[in-house]
């Protein structure tokens, strides 16, 4: 059944570029663009850090710190925390590739990277403040107001889909995984770095084209003019649909339909995270099960703050425009200083990294 759905959706995909040629050409420029410009500069700094920073024995060392946190919270060791920060400053789908990574490295068994992938995977501050908050809504308090119901959203599907305390089976192995060379180390972070990067900019090319497609299609009225032309943008890829709700900038629905895409993440975002999980064992079923959760608390969380904050919404402006590419410096700046987070931690007495051990 899974492969006639998929080669429908390919001959239906065929079908659109051969009627639409001009809109998925534009589309898959703008697409290129986008990573060119936006999506590698961005993420493939994250992807390095969060690779190295592992490798490093961040985990092992926000273990010490976070186990008396993480493991009554979440059921999961504090390892995992190393994932939740990553995923949290980082953005998709760096929350998902850094739990990989502690799975891979023997600092997560495999059923806590699989609760914890359930909510390390998230939006970053660059995104959401620049472009939902700033741009969108023209108001560094909505941006502010969502970041923090996105954190809060987050960080309860944890503890909602936390299961049982783990046995001692269950809990990660206590053990070290093989010391890797000082030399080995920054080439296998920045080649892991450089797929991951790629595999995401393919992603976000293709969903580019699809949705060009679809808006080259004569929609009604009833649907390109209402809040669910957002949200089925939103629903395959988050920046398309958050972009579009600029119209619906000082409205309590339009808060709640942007609060629910940021916690969604989007088809595209789904995909790319498949793409850094394959061969690690770890299900997408329960993960995208959870991002929906996290969608409707998200939702429910910001019409709640609208109906509580009434002045929040009428301070937005509109007619900001949305420029994606205003990303860069507050994702260079964020990467910044979680570098110094990160070395200060690492340097730290008693936080030696396995390869100062060796």
């Amino acid at each position: 059944m899974a492969r006639k759905l998929m080669a429908g959706t390919a001959v239906v995909f065929a079908l659109a570029l051969l009627l639409f040629p001009q809109a998925g050409g534009d589309a898959a420029r703008s697409g290129l663009a986008l990573c060119g410009e936006v999506i590698l500069p961005a993420l493939f700094p994250y992807f390095v850090l969060s690779n190295l920073a592992v490798r490093l024995g961040l985990g092992q060392r926000l273990a010490e710190l976070f186990d008396p946190v993480m493991e009554p919270l979440f059921h999961v060791s504090g390892a995992g925390s190393a994932a939740l920060a990553l995923g949290i400053l980082g953005g998709y789908p760096v929350g998902a590739g850094t739990d990989r990574t502690l799975l891979e490295e023997g600092q997560l068994s495999r059923e806590e990277a699989q609760r914890l992938l359930c909510f390390c995977n998230n939006s970053g501050p660059a995104f959401i403040l620049a472009v939902a908050g700033n741009a969108v809504f023209g108001s560094a308090a909505v941006g502010i107001f969502l970041l923090v119901v996105h954190i809060v959203s987050a960080l309860a599907v944890g503890m909602l889909l936390r299961g049982a305390p783990l046995s001692s089976s269950g809990r990660r192995r206590r053990r070290d995984p093989p010391p890797a060379s000082a030399a080995s180390l920054l080439p296998q972070a920045v080649k892991q770095a450089l797929n991951a990067s790629l595999q995401v900019s393919a992603y976000v090319v293709l969903f580019n084209i699809v949705i060009g497609l679809l808006q080259a299609l004569p929609w009604p009225a009833t649907i390109s003019g209402s809040l669910l032309s957002p949200l089925l943008s939103g629903l395959l890829e988050l920046s398309n649909g958050v972009c579009a709700l600029e119209p619906w900038s000082r409205s309590a629905l339009g808060l709640a339909v942007c609060a629910f895409l940021l916690g969604w993440g989007g088809l595209s975002v789904h995909c790319q995270t498949a793409a850094l999980l394959d061969g690690s064992g770890l299900r997408l079923g329960p993960y995208l099960g959870a991002k929906l959760l996290q969608g409707t608390l998200s939702a429910g969380l910001a019409l709640a703050g609208a109906q509580l904050m009434p002045e929040l919404l009428p301070a937005a402006l509109t007619g900001q425009g949305v420029d994606l590419f205003a990303l860069l410096p507050l994702s260079v700046g964020t990467g910044a200083a979680l570098w110094l987070g990160v070395i200060l931690l690492l340097t730290k007495k008693g936080g030696k990294s396995r390869c100062e051990r060796v």
